[in-house]
């Protein structure tokens, strides 16, 4: 069975306000955000093949320092998130065998470790579960609130995990996953979503704090520092 990485790349970023797709963006050490998750996630034998799903018009790729790496393979992102996910994974649908192993994870998470990805696959395999996903539980008070943003109700944080990636899901599970739901008008913002659709319950696994998403220019000052810290 293959272990195939799946890393979405097409959107831009709007909330970063910078004049470049976030991905795009140079951290402290020289690289982009996009090189460095992609070198963070390679840097051993683990993943058989990556697949990048690119915006169709992306200007950017073709300076990155993997573009030689015959592991990579280029696929045409779409609109959303899941689009590109859905669109990477008909890619495969030449090379992916049904029970092949499909980490989907975002490109804005460049500190990302491979040490937590190995324990998610190992608790998967060990438990023979559906799939899995790395998350970090909710140590804040949680409120739940409504479209003028006054207080519905207070959620019980014992049961508030917040999800990261990668996830981790056969290829067969999850392609069926994403096309239930894109044929129901289910919206889903993430891999476990698509699965718990079809009435699974994937699996959770303690990541690292660190693992955060890029999203506003606040966190390119935590990535940073992050980084440093485990390189």
């Amino acid at each position: 069975m293959k272990r195939i990485l799946v890393i979405p790349a097409s959107g831009i970023g709007s909330r970063m306000n910078h004049d470049i797709p976030k991905q795009y963006i140079k951290l402290d050490n020289g690289l982009s955000i996009l090189d460095t998750t992609i070198a963070r996630l390679l840097s051993e034998p683990f993943f058989d093949l990556v697949v990048v799903a690119l915006d169709s018009k992306d200007r950017y790729w073709k300076n990155s320092i993997h573009i030689s790496n015959a592991r990579i393979k280029i696929c045409a992102g779409g609109k959303e998130r899941s689009d590109s996910v859905r669109n990477a994974l008909m890619a495969l649908k030449n090379v992916a065998s049904d029970d092949d192993w499909v980490f989907v994870h975002d490109a804005a998470r460049p500190c990302v470790r491979l040490d937590d990805i190995r324990r998610l696959y190992a608790a998967i395999r060990v438990e023979n579960a559906i799939g899995g996903i790395l998350a970090t539980a909710a140590h804040d008070t949680v409120k739940a609130v409504d479209t003028e943003f006054n207080i519905v109700k207070t959620l019980d944080r014992k049961q508030i995990y917040l999800a990261q990636t990668p996830q981790v899901f056969r290829y067969r599970s999850l392609l069926m996953g994403y096309y239930f739901c894109l044929h129901n008008n289910i919206v889903v913002t993430d891999e476990a979503s698509a699965i718990e659709a079809l009435d699974h319950q994937p699996i959770i696994i303690d990541g690292d704090k660190r693992n955060i998403k890029i999203t506003t220019p606040e966190d390119l000052v935590l990535a940073n520092y992050f980084l440093s810290m485990l390189s």
